[in-house]
């Protein structure tokens, strides 16, 4: 495959007490894992002495020019990169949120994810586990690698077989206003229903007036007549600033949320609630699930994979 190889900065680490609030549910009731947070790498917080110390780094970067490459994990090796990446297992029961919160019909394995050939691998797969008929994976990058604000990007290619929920996403490193999800927020990067062929999603959720879930969604629709579609590799991704959050799909923009409308009354701090923190990446592939309509696989559904070439994280050049 064609991509660049890159020389990865240095990343500063940090020693913190807080909480950290994991909500497992996509639109579920609130669900938190807590745990302490050690040793979190925090991408926003690197000097600039660090952010500057190779200029050819800039020069790959020459594709985004306002912003500059922080941390990016390319899938270079043999095994997943376990000083970036976290396995998650189960149906979610160990986390207090049986089916993930959205009535899943996988059981994540380990595994399930491969690194080859310059990719990283999630197979879901018809396989018995757990109680379950299917297997799957997910993994996070909580308590490593977090980021605030920048251009966060995944090259990533998707399978069209119905019954297939890949995503993309983000949930924030700690609680806000010691709250759980939605209140805390999650961004939704890249969501896709596996049953149609040229259509991806991006969503934010929040709490509203209410301080109950609501989100603002769009979905990216690709041109099947120019012969793409999800099964071919597509850069998804959002630049995320104080003021707003903007989606794209190679480079072209779906989806535009600002702070007027994240901002709700059921917020009591006067800044740009809740998008305002430290948040992680995570990558998975459910089955099944309310996100399409719980529709599962075909009857001769063996296996299908989602392909992710690199995940990167820029932030601005100042």
């Amino acid at each position: 495959m064609n991509k660049k190889l890159l020389t990865l900065l240095p990343i500063v680490f940090l020693a913190t007490s807080c909480d950290l609030n994991i909500s497992f549910g996509k639109t579920s009731s609130v669900s938190v894992e807590e745990s302490s947070v050690n040793e979190a790498s925090s991408v926003e917080e690197s000097s600039t002495e660090e952010l500057s110390s190779s200029s050819s780094q800039e020069e790959e970067s020459s594709s985004v020019e306002a912003y500059k490459l922080v941390w990016s994990d390319e899938f270079d090796g043999d095994s997943l990169d376990t000083s970036n990446w976290n396995y998650q297992y189960g149906d979610g029961s160990s986390y207090g949120i049986t089916g993930w919160g959205n009535q899943e019909q996988q059981y994540y394995k380990e595994e399930n994810v491969s690194v080859k050939d310059g990719e990283l691998v999630i197979t879901a797969k018809k396989e018995s586990a757990g109680g379950y008929s299917y297997t799957s994976a997910r993994i996070t990058t909580a308590n490593k690698v977090h980021t605030k604000y920048g251009k966060i990007e995944a090259r990533i290619a998707l399978p069209a077989i119905q019954g297939m929920w890949p995503a993309f996403w983000m949930l924030p490193e700690s609680r806000y206003e010691n709250q759980g999800w939605p209140h805390s927020g999650e961004i939704d990067i890249m969501e896709a229903k596996g049953r149609l062929p040229n259509v991806t999603s991006g969503a934010l959720h929040y709490a509203n007036d209410n301080n109950s879930h609501t989100y603002m969604t769009a979905n990216n629709v690709f041109k099947l007549n120019n012969y793409t579609n999800i099964e071919e590799y597509h850069v998804y991704g959002i630049t995320w600033s104080e003021e707003k959050i903007v989606w794209y799909c190679d480079e072209v923009e779906f989806l535009t949320v600002s702070k007027s409308q994240w901002h709700t009354a059921a917020y009591s701090q006067n800044d740009a609630s809740p998008f305002n923190q430290n948040f992680h990446i995570l990558l998975n592939m459910a089955v099944g699930g309310h996100f399409d309509n719980y529709i599962l696989p075909p009857d001769d559904f063996t296996s299908a994979e989602m392909k992710i070439d690199y995940v990167r994280i820029y932030q601005e050049n100042k």
